[in-house]
């Protein structure tokens, strides 16, 4: 008997079929949106404006760091034909602003900076405050001359002369203190301080040259607010006035002295604030 081979099928076999790819298009409204933002300065704060013609929701989110602090501000879902957002800032801020479809995946980010309209500075009452030093002239054996007196009145006269109250550094030491010399005045409440003012002795041979400004919330642990080494003009008794880099709530201020004469003084201390 014959057998018959089995005859193999010319026709490839059918494997599994992939479903087809369907990509998703991201509606192109986020970005339409975040090319329409702006910001402009307002009274101590940053006013965002932006446009959507569409009226499609959208999601927009403010990064910005304040006080040293990462904050963020989110409008979670608008659909106004013109949105706005007013955001408080003291100082130049810079903002990450993005902007993406309400459940999108696709973001569009912007970064703009604005410096905001801000009160004028004011001049802090120092009623109650404090000042200490690294040493001082403060006995009825020489000259009341204490850290106190920088923290009067400017037109106080001294109880041991007739020019304005001032403090020095003990003179008496021995050996002679060299510097750096330092007072600290406590301002009893923290405050956001934008600038300070000196007064120099009326003695321009007892001043000093150089110095620095730190700033502490508990009187310990002092950071610096100046920026940078300040020079201060001996012969100049009428206020001089340095500005703080970073104004952040502190309630203790210090004047490091660094370099000038021996035996320095100062006359008056007064710290600024906005409000």
């Amino acid at each position: 008997m014959t057998v018959a081979s089995c005859k193999k099928s010319s026709v490839a076999p059918i494997g599994p079929v992939e479903p087809p790819v369907v990509e998703v298009v991201e509606d192109p409204n986020y970005e339409i949106v975040a090319n329409t933002v702006t910001v402009s300065a307002v009274l101590n704060g940053a006013k965002f404006n932006w446009v959507n013609e569409a009226k499609k929701p959208v999601y927009l989110k403010f990064k910005y760091v304040q006080d040293a602090l990462p904050k963020e501000v989110v409008i979670a879902t608008s659909s106004d034909a013109a949105g706005t957002a007013t955001i408080p800032i003291a100082a130049l801020t810079t903002f990450n602003v993005s902007v993406t479809n309400v459940g999108g995946q696709a973001v569009s980010t912007r970064t703009m900076a604005i410096l905001p309209l801000l009160n004028p500075e004011t001049k802090l009452a120092k009623t109650g405050w404090h000042a200490s030093a690294s040493s001082e002239i403060n006995d009825e054996d020489n000259e009341f001359n204490g850290a106190e007196n920088i923290v009067d009145d400017v037109t106080v006269i001294s109880k041991s002369s007739s020019s304005p109250s001032f403090w020095q550094t003990d003179y008496n030491a021995d050996p002679m203190l060299i510097y750096p010399h330092w007072l600290i005045v406590d301002m009893k409440t923290a405050e956001k301080i934008t600038k300070i003012g000196l007064n120099a002795h009326t003695d321009k041979n007892q001043g000093f040259n150089t110095f620095r400004i730190e700033g502490s919330v508990d009187g310990v642990d002092f950071d610096d607010i100046g920026g940078s080494l300040k020079n201060f003009a001996p012969a100049v008794t009428s206020e001089q006035l340095y500005s703080v880099v970073t104004p952040v709530p502190i309630r203790y201020v210090k004047i490091t002295l660094i370099s000038g004469s021996d035996y320095p003084c100062l006359a008056n201390f007064e710290a600024y604030v906005r409000k």
